[in-house]
């Protein structure tokens, strides 16, 4: 058996009933780690020079026109992502004049909704720039009433953002930390603090995969499921977000990144 979701388009229904059985308590939410980027140069006399470093700063190169289409946005970020696991990132939008300009207004035309892992940052990960993205993180990529409005602010007017993405990453700690929850206490996990708020959220995933031998690919497999069940209950909890879906303005995309790879996988599929 095999679930797929790459996009919750056209799949909306209006009943209000949560698939996933979401938990409308507040979960442990946070804005978001501090990616830091890695630009090591070879290390060769002057005239045996590397190639030129990719432009960043003032000299960075100024994005192709924004996306108003759901196609044309998911187009522009897999055209992004590519150039990132490719390691030729072009760091567009990055200009001190642009960040100027921006500070009396924005346009992002995707809003992006992730984990809290440092290695996952969004606009890195998509290589865009200033006011391209909106950005949404918490720990596993779960859901709650707070962050639920803020996606629905990115969908309203003015924004109105074609595409939104649920981005899942493999080796997910958050993801970790609830199958292991569940080994100790399948019926009633623990952990310190808030932190079983997002354990809660990720457990009917974690309690629906079927286990393999090997922990990492389970791991990964209850990231799959987790992340496109968090893009079909968005779709279901908000009426907003439902409504644009409805109407073809805006694309719910479920998606995978790989840490070891640098590529967003667009299908997340489960065997």
């Amino acid at each position: 058996m095999s679930k797929s979701a790459n996009s919750i388009a056209g799949t909306a229904s209006s009943k209000q009933e949560d698939p996933v059985q979401l938990n409308r308590r507040r979960f442990f939410s946070a804005a978001g780690g501090v990616l830091a980027l890695v630009g090591l140069a070879a290390c060769t006399s002057p005239q045996n020079s590397a190639t030129a470093p990719n432009p960043v700063g003032d000299h960075a190169p100024a994005a192709a026109k924004a996306p108003s289409t759901p196609g044309q946005a998911l187009e522009m970020l897999k055209t992004g992502n590519s150039r990132f696991a490719e390691g030729r990132p072009k760091h567009p939008n990055q200009t001190s004049q642009l960040r100027s300009d921006l500070a009396e207004h924005q346009e992002p035309w995707a809003l992006v909704h992730g984990c809290v892992d440092s290695r996952v940052a969004p606009e890195l990960v998509f290589d865009q720039g200033i006011g391209d993205l909106f950005v949404t993180r918490t720990a596993g990529a779960v859901l709650d009433d707070t962050l639920v409005g803020s996606m629905e602010f990115a969908v309203s007017s003015p924004y109105e953002v074609p595409v939104i993405v649920i981005l899942g990453h493999t080796a997910c700690g958050a993801v970790t930390g609830t199958v292991e929850a569940l080994e100790k206490n399948a019926k009633s996990p623990k952990a310190p603090g808030e932190m079983i708020d997002f354990i809660s959220e990720i457990a009917p995933a974690a309690r629906e995969a079927e286990p393999v031998p090997d922990k990492s690919e389970h791991i990964n497999n209850v990231v799959r499921m987790n992340t496109v069940a968090v893009a079909a209950a968005l779709v279901e909890r908000s009426e907003i977000i439902r409504a644009a879906v409805n109407a073809g303005r805006t694309e719910v995309i479920a998606a995978v990144y790989d840490l070891q790879t640098g590529l967003v996988d667009w299908n997340p599929v489960v065997a």
